[in-house]
């Protein structure tokens, strides 16, 4: 016998028998009878500890029971046997994954496909596996090849799909959700990860169909009826997105998403009241809810440490009216932290990290770590930006990591937490008592308004467009959830009244066919015919300013006025007619036409806004005026005045912190 026949002798008398131990053991295993399989398994490794299969397959009944970590010794044991078995790698992965031990899993997967080149399970896992870390890149061709293999299986269709999504590849995406979902008709995350695919290519229709079909199989899922809100409501049909909100809260009424989507939809429909009630509820839950904050230093005067805990620090809305605060606070003795729930930085993070003295991102750590957090970084004064919008991290609020908490800039109507003290507002949001009627927290009136912005463009000024169209063009830049039936009733008003005249309406989306239909018919049933409606869609960068070139005078949206869009019509000259609302988001406009010296523009009811908005129209005279002495206006207001809203924000915070060293309750105020 020669050294290789010896060898291979050895292996075969090494190898354990297939005894009818072990056969037994397998019977019972395969016949679902767990329980004698593992005493089985449990005799023939006694009996034989090198018998890889037995050890195998003793961790996938482990495994089974809900044993990941037993399982991944069991198996582990198997592997070290007899390495080249590759469906002892595959189980291993299996068992490593659940333990959410995500690269070794990978590892243990690449030996089993690398062993066995065609088989489609490892390569499934595999993909989904480099998914869950990350990986795209990789994933793809492991899913690609796994589709080959099993392409009647809906998984890796499915998991392909989201790979070629999250690498930007979303037509592609679909085509393999779309297969993931017929494949498996009966599986609600098919349909849902379809559903999110198209919301991502703006194919709302679409989306809301899938969204349908995977609540119709899961109708308890809230978190699926909040998605299918959102697309509603991105639809303009608000009605229908408010009580998939309602149905979400009920289904889940401690889930925080249902509450925050009904209070931010809500205002466009102006339900103030019912806004409020559900601020109460959400508030509510937190009651007893212990606090951490504590006074490090009971001095009344000294620098404070104020924090912000916020979302979209990055391109976003909410910038222009925070990095002017970040630039002039740093000239103040007061340190500024930022505790940012942002986890897709960009180039503006960056930019507005340099402008604080702490930065901490805080998007991977729970509310109540993240309120450990603060709490231990002795924060005097702790900042919501955001209220209920996208990204809020409201419940750390909750827990009171600071002795003073203030809600500012985008608050809305009201939060609903007791352990937010403050709101910051300013006599035109707050008059007649407006914001304290719908406000938990204790209201703060800044003399010079309750935010500030900037501007860092040179777009030029064009003369009113009626003077070359002998027709007078109103137009609206407002997000169409602000397109409301009273704003649409108004807006018709208006256009009767001026029978010559157009309207210009642009906003993200409006260019989408079924909102461009859908708004069309809304004025139609109004009287006002498709030939003086402009549609315009989403244009990105600074050239969407050149549009207000188009238009003579801006029509403001009601219920909810608009904010930085009033803003960007006053820059370009271009008068905004806005209606003085009931509650605190119906009066932003107002607010900044008062600051600039313009309340003229600024109606006390229906009647009154068509009336000045028709005669506006007849007075080319004043357009002109308007054109050439708006922008000077905005300029040298209390809305860009930020070293001066910074000033003021500091004493209010001062006499917040004065009340709280002294032991007094949170009392509203005007400076």
């Amino acid at each position: 016998m020669n050294r290789r026949e010896r060898r291979a002798a050895g292996k075969r008398q090494a190898a354990p028998p297939v005894d009818p131990l072990f056969a037994q053991a397998v019977r019972h295993h395969q016949a679902g009878r767990l329980a004698e399989a593992d005493a089985l398994y449990r005799q023939v490794v006694a009996a034989n500890p090198r018998h890889a299969a037995a050890w195998d397959l003793w961790g996938g009944i482990a495994c089974q029971a809900g044993r990941p970590d037993v399982a991944a010794e069991m198996i582990g044991r198997a592997v070290a046997l007899d390495g080249k078995v590759a469906l002892y790698h595959y189980n291993l992965g299996n068992a490593l994954a659940r333990l959410g031990r995500l690269d070794d899993a990978a590892s243990s997967f690449e030996r089993a496909v690398a062993l066995a080149p065609d088989h489609a399970a490892a390569h499934i896992n595999l993909g989904g596996v480099l998914l869950r870390l990350g990986r795209f890149e990789a994933a793809v061709p492991r899913l690609r090849r796994a589709v080959v293999l099993a392409p009647e299986r809906s998984e890796p269709h499915a998991n392909l799909g989201l790979a070629l999504l999250k690498q930007g590849q979303a037509e592609a995406a679909v085509a393999c959700l779309r297969q993931a979902a017929a494949l498996a008709p009966d599986n609600p995350e098919a349909h849902a990860n379809l559903a999110a695919a198209l919301q991502g290519l703006d194919r709302l229709d679409e989306a809301a169909d899938s969204f349908r079909r995977a609540l119709d199989l899961r109708p308890e899922a809230a978190g699926l009826r909040n998605d299918l809100g959102a697309v509603l409501s991105a639809l303009g049909r608000l009605d229908e997105a408010v009580a998939c909100f309602r149905r979400a809260v009920a289904d889940d009424p401690e889930g925080r998403q249902g509450s925050s989507n009904l209070m931010v939809t809500l205002p466009f429909i102006g339900d103030a009241d019912a806004v409020y009630a559900e601020a109460r509820r959400f508030g509510a839950r937190f009651a007893g809810i212990e606090p951490l904050a504590r006074i490090v230093d009971p001095d009344p005067e000294r620098p404070l440490r104020i924090g912000y805990l916020t979302p979209s620090l990055r391109t976003h809305a909410l910038v222009p009216y925070l990095e002017p605060v970040f630039r002039a606070q740093r000239r103040l003795a007061n340190s500024v932290h930022v505790y940012a729930n942002v986890p897709d930085p960009d180039e503006v993070t960056w930019r507005l990290k340099d402008l604080v003295d702490s930065w901490t991102f805080v998007h991977d750590q729970s509310d109540d770590d993240v309120a450990a957090r603060i709490a231990a970084d002795g924060i005097d004064i702790l900042i919501d930006p955001m209220g209920h919008w996208s990204g809020n991290r409201l419940p750390v609020f909750a827990r009171r990591p600071a002795p003073v908490q203030v809600s500012y800039l985008c608050q809305g109507l009201t939060t609903g937490l007791a352990a937010i003290d403050y709101a910051i507002g300013d006599a035109w949001l707050n008059q007649g008592g407006a914001m304290r009627r719908h406000c938990v927290e204790q209201v703060v009136e800044l003399p010079g308004g309750f935010q500030v912005t900037a501007f860092d463009d040179a777009t030029v000024i064009g003369t009113p467009p009626i003077e070359a169209n002998g027709f007078v063009t109103f137009g609206s830049f407002n997000n169409p959830e602000k397109l409301s039936d009273p704003c649409l009733d108004l807006w018709a008003a208006v256009l009767a009244a001026v029978p010559t005249s157009r309207l210009l309406i642009k906003g993200p989306g409006i260019e989408r066919p079924a909102l461009r239909s859908l708004l069309l018919e809304r004025l139609a049933r109004r009287g006002v015919a498709a030939e003086r409606i402009e549609t315009v869609g989403w244009i990105a960068g600074g050239g969407f300013l050149e549009v207000y070139n188009r238009v003579d005078i801006v029509l403001d949206t009601v219920p909810f006025s608009g904010g930085r869009t009033t803003v960007d019509a006053l820059w370009m000259g271009v008068p905004v007619v806005t209606a003085i609302g009931d509650s605190v988001y119906g009066r932003y406009s107002y607010s900044h036409l008062a600051r600039i010296g313009a309340p003229e523009l600024a109606a006390r009811d229906a009647a009154e806004y068509v009336a000045l908005a028709a005669e506006l129209a007849g007075d080319p005279g004043r357009l002109r005026r308007y054109r050439e002495g708006l922008r000077p206006a905005l300029d040298g207001s209390s809305l860009f005045d930020a070293d001066r809203h910074v000033a003021e924000l500091d004493a209010a915070f001062r006499v917040m912190w004065r009340r709280r060293v002294a032991g007094l309750p949170p009392r509203g105020f005007s400076l």
